[in-house]
């Protein structure tokens, strides 16, 4: 399982940032903050490998020019802004400088994301009212933050390729959109437990595997639900800060706590499962407040609407849920019928709780050498 795994990516979603401004009635700026050295390169998204990098780095100026024109024209060519329905086709595309690109491009896997964006620019016509992108579809998911002439925030989350909705020029409108930022910070909730959420997904099954009693896994489910919801608002408004290269190792720390505690409890049920429980709700209320943490640093990258914050948690915070209830579902379904049989421990929790365990070590050691 080790050597066939890669490193865990943590809560490093691999998203396109993209920020539309309207730096007048006039004009539109998009702004799409990707890893643009591999879009030069014609590679997927994320860090180059280190041959790539080298190749890259060692480009003439006049070599990267030639090639950026082409990811240029490459780029153009599945880009949309449309303004008020009507497509715009003059739009000036621009790359970050070549120094700029150049550091970029041996930025560490365990670095965020790449700072300089590919800057997008086209005049509105007269009168418009509203605008909506879409991006190439090799970009990946995006989430697309827009800010109005009136300074106010809306953003959205959208798939491969997807149109985003309507954004309005003139600044977002009242309960309309704090639905629609309900709902699309719901599925950005759920995405990040699945499909993305590789270390969440690990503790929640390592959590159900060793308390496979749909009674008391609700309990201690509704305890981490409650510990993570609490540093998620503190931390998504800014009043707890925790760097994501001690929150990383700390999280894949706790799934190999939770493995460890599985295989030194004797039963999922009897008298010593009982005199643990006490503790071990403490443990998960604690292990949910880092998670909280985690989540965090994904709902800062989307950029909280101003005016909707309260509706982007909610609506994240829920779309979290719906994936950590899927998630024991899917395992109550697997091993519900097992557990008050002899061999449930040996064939079940034993060999779940070690290879959980030594991945979630192998994440450990990963996040902390990076």
């Amino acid at each position: 399982v080790l050597l066939a795994s890669s490193p865990a990516a943590g809560h490093n979603l691999s998203y396109a940032v993209v920020r539309v401004s309207f730096p007048d009635s006039g004009r539109v700026e998009v702004e799409v903050r990707c890893h643009v050295p591999a879009l030069i390169m014609g590679a997927p998204q994320g860090h180059l490998s280190d041959d790539l990098t080298q190749v890259f780095v060692g480009l003439s100026d006049a070599e990267l020019t030639r090639r950026e024109a082409i990811a240029a024209a490459a780029f153009l060519g599945n880009f949309s802004l449309r303004a008020d329905g009507a497509l715009i086709d003059a739009i000036d595309l621009r790359f970050p400088s070549p120094a700029t690109l150049r550091t970029d491009a041996a930025t560490p896997r365990s670095d965020p994301g790449p700072s300089a964006p590919v800057v997008l620019r086209a005049s509105l016509p007269p009168g418009a009212r509203v605008v909506d992108v879409a991006l190439p579809p090799d970009l990946g998911r995006a989430m697309v933050v827009a800010m109005a002439s009136d300074g106010r925030i809306v953003s959205q989350a959208v798939s491969e390729g997807e149109r985003t909705q309507p954004l309005r020029i003139a600044g977002p409108s009242g309960w309309r959109d704090a639905l629609d930022t309900l709902w699309r910070f719901v599925v950005l909730g759920f995405q990040h437990i699945l499909p993305l959420g590789y270390d969440h997904v690990l503790f929640i099954v390592a959590l159900a595997i060793g308390t496979p009693r749909l009674g008391t896994l609700v309990k201690l489910a509704t305890l981490f639900t409650l510990a993570h919801s609490v540093t998620l608002a503190l931390a998504s408004f800014g009043l707890v800060r925790a760097p994501p290269a001690l929150v990383e190792p700390a999280i894949a720390a706790s799934i190999v706590l939770m493995a460890l505690a599985n295989l030194m409890t004797a039963a999922p049920t009897g008298p010593q499962a009982a005199r643990a429980a006490p503790v071990r709700a403490a443990v998960i209320f604690a292990f949910g407040l880092l998670h909280g943490l985690g989540f965090a640093g994904a709902l800062r990258a989307a950029g909280l609407q101003r005016g909707h914050e309260t509706s982007a948690l909610a609506g994240f915070n829920i779309g979290v849920e719906f994936g950590q209830v899927a998630v024991i579902l899917v395992v109550l379904a697997l091993v519900g019928w097992f557990p008050n049989r002899a061999h449930y421990r040996a064939l079940v929790v034993l060999p779940a709780s070690v290879v959980i365990g030594a991945l979630a070590l192998f994440w450990t050691l990963n996040r902390i050498l990076e």
